[in-house]
């Protein structure tokens, strides 16, 4: 797979061990970071309802108190047509209370029986505000989301090969 990722990123596998159907990254700056992974294809055909089963489960291993999301509805410039979400969580984190935005696109493989899932995840309120102790300020949080934007239409599959049945 290709994607034009951001370039102010730390690759997380430099530094630890991560599963080889998963890719970190994390921003240098914030605790925003950018999950790619490859997974089972879940048996439910609608592309929407997948994406939602996706992100739901994202936040159920976070052990959020409380999560939404929202289709979001825009020109598909990827040939792939991913289904983006707009989620948000709330999660208690060492005795405080943390909001994550998590902007989420599902690709389904054609043909495979996988799917493809890009999250990035960004901290907006870690208790202490805006910009501190890893959230994002409100301008770090709308270039992440371009960022986001980017990586969805650039993503292609150049070796259909890496999905093993």
């Amino acid at each position: 797979m290709r994607a034009n990722l951001p370039i102010n990123l730390i690759n997380v596998a430099d530094t630890q061990e991560i599963p080889n159907s998963q890719e970190i990254f994390v921003y240098r700056d914030s605790g925003a970071s950018i999950i790619i992974d490859i997974l089972q294809k879940v048996n439910i055909e609608d592309p929407e309802a997948a994406a939602k089963f996706h992100l739901d489960a994202i936040a159920e291993d976070n052990d959020s108190m409380e999560h939404n999301s929202s289709i979001v509805q825009r020109p598909i410039t990827n040939e792939l047509c991913p289904i983006v979400l707009d989620g948000h969580q709330v999660l208690k984190k060492a005795g405080s209370i943390h909001h994550l935005r998590t902007l989420f696109a599902l690709f389904r493989v054609k043909g495979k029986h996988h799917d493809v899932v890009v999250s990035f995840n960004i901290p907006t309120e870690t208790g202490q505000g805006r910009g501190r102790n890893g959230a994002v300020t409100a301008e770090q949080e709308q270039l992440i989301a371009l960022d986001f934007y980017g990586v969805v239409d650039s993503l292609r599959i150049v070796d259909y090969n890496l999905f093993a049945v």
